[in-house]
C-alpha cells in the first residue's frame, strides 16, 4: 500500500462522515468500510492489496471518481488488487482500477446476495477471470473499461438468481479472447427489464448473451467480433427483445436467435436500424416463434446470408425494408446482387438506397 491521505471530515453537523484512506484512523480501505460513521470513503492514489467486503450502504470513491475510465490517461489511480464483494443495497463504487483475481471461477466484483441499487462506474477492471458476478437488481454499470487478459472467462455475468432493471451502458471491453471466454455480458436466469446500450467491444467475441429474459433493449453498441461467435446472442427463452442501432462486423453472426441449451424459443424479437456488415450471417434465426421483425437494417458484405431463417426455427422472418447492398435487392432465393436471403424470409419491398430512412419500395 502506498499514499497518504487525510483523516475524517464532516460536511456539516448531522451529516455522515467522509473518511479518507489511508490515514491514521483508516490505514486500509476495509477499515474505513467497517466504520459505520463513514458514509463516503475516499481512497487516495496508490496501490492497495486487499479484498474489500461492503456490507452496508455507502459510496466508495477512488482518486478518479467522476472521470470516465474509457478515456482517462496517466497516473494517480487508486489501484486495488483483490476482490470487491458487495452484500448491501445502494452501494456505489466510482473511480478505481481493480486488478481482479486470476481464474475463471473468481470475479473482480462480486454481488451475489440479491441486493439492489448498486452502481459501478468510471472503473478500470483488469480481468483475468470474470469482471463481475451479479445477482443484484436495479444495478448500473457505466463508463467502465474492462481489460480482459488471456485467461478471462467472462465479463459481467448475471447468474443463478433472477434479476431485473439492470443497465449496462457506455462500457468498453478489450483484450484477447481465449477459447474459454463466453461473453462480455451474460444474463442467464429469469431476467427482466435489461438495457445494454452504447457499449463497445473490441474483444473479438460476444457482446451480450441473453437467456430467459423478458424485456431487453440492446441498442447503439459497436462490436468487432470474430468468426466463431455471435455478437448478440439471443440464446433462448427470451421475449420482448429490441435490437436497434448497433454496428457489428467480423462475427459469425451479427445477431443470432437460438435455443442451444433447451431453455425455450424466443418470441417478440425486433431487429431494426442496425448496420450488420462483413459477418458470415447478418441475422441468423435458428430458434424462435411467431414473427421476427428484421427491418431497416444495413446488411452488406455478409459472406453467407444477410438474413437466414433455419427451416426448423419455427418462426417467420419479416425482413422487409432492408438495404441489402444493391439496388436490385438480395440474392440467393431472390434475384438481386445484394447479400443473400434464405427461404422462409419475406424480403419485399427493400430499400433502394443505404439510408435507413429512405423510401421503401
Amino acid at each position: 500500500m502506498s499514499a497518504i491521505g487525510g483523516g475524517v471530515s464532516h460536511a456539516s453537523p448531522g451529516r455522515n462522515a467522509v473518511c479518507s484512506v489511508p490515514s491514521t484512523a483508516y490505514p486500509t480501505i476495509q477499515s474505513a468500510v467497517n466504520a459505520t460513521a463513514c458514509r463516503t470513503v475516499k481512497v487516495a492514489p496508490g496501490s492497495f492489496t486487499e479484498n474489500v467486503a461492503i456490507a452496508r450502504s455507502l459510496t466508495l470513491n477512488g482518486a478518479k471518481a467522476g472521470q470516465d475510465a474509457r478515456t482517462r490517461r496517466g497516473s494517480g489511480e487508486s489501484a486495488l488488487t483483490g476482490t470487491i464483494t458487495i452484500s448491501a443495497n445502494d452501494v456505489t463504487v466510482d473511480g478505481f482500477t481493480v486488478n481482479g483475481p486470476p481464474g475463471g471461477g473468481t470475479a473482480a466484483l462480486v454481488m451475489q446476495n440479491g441486493n439492489s441499487g448498486e452502481t459501478i462506474q468510471n472503473t478500470v477492471i483488469n480481468n483475468p477471470g470474470r469482471a463481475a458476478s451479479i445477482t443484484t437488481s436495479r444495478t448500473t454499470f457505466r463508463r467502465n473499461l474492462v481489460k480482459n487478459t488471456s485467461t478471462a472467462s467472462d465479463g459481467f455475468q448475471a447468474n443463478s438468481t433472477p434479476v431485473r432493471d439492470v443497465t449496462i451502458v457506455e462500457n468498453v471491453f478489450t483484450g484477447p479472447v481465449p477459447s474459454n471466454y463466453n461473453a462480455d455480458i451474460t444474463f442467464i436466469e429469469g431476467n427482466a427489464n435489461l438495457i445494454v446500450s452504447g457499449n463497445k467491444s473490441t474483444a473479438g467475441g460476444t457482446l451480450v448473451a441473453l437467456f430467459k429474459t423478458t424485456g431487453a433493449t440492446i441498442s447503439g453498441n459497436t462490436v468487432t467480433g470474430n468468426g466463431s461467435s455471435s455478437a448478440i446472442y439471443v440464446g433462448g427463452g427470451n421475449s420482448q427483445v429490441v435490437v436497434s442501432g448497433n454496428t457489428i462486423s467480423s462475427s459469425a453472426s451479427g445477431v443470432k436467435l437460438a435455443n442451444d441449451f433447451g431453455v425455450g424459443t424466443n418470441s417478440a424479437v425486433s431487429i431494426t436500424g442496425n448496420t450488420l456488415r462483413n459477418n458470415q450471417y447478418g441475422v441468423n434465426v435458428a430458434a424462435a416463434s411467431g414473427t421476427v421483425k428484421i427491418n431497416r437494417n444495413n446488411l452488406t458484405g455478409n459472406s453467407q446470408y444477410g438474413v437466414f431463417n433455419n427451416p426448423a426455427s419455427g418462426a417467420a422472418a419479416d425482413a422487409t425494408c432492408n438495404w441489402w447492398g444493391a439496388i436490385t435487392g438480395p440474392g440467393a432465393v431472390a434475384a438481386g446482387r445484394g447479400d443473400k436471403v434464405s427461404s422462409g424470409v419475406t424480403y419485399r419491398p427493400w430499400l433502394r438506397l443505404p439510408g435507413l430512412t429512405v423510401l421503401c419500395r
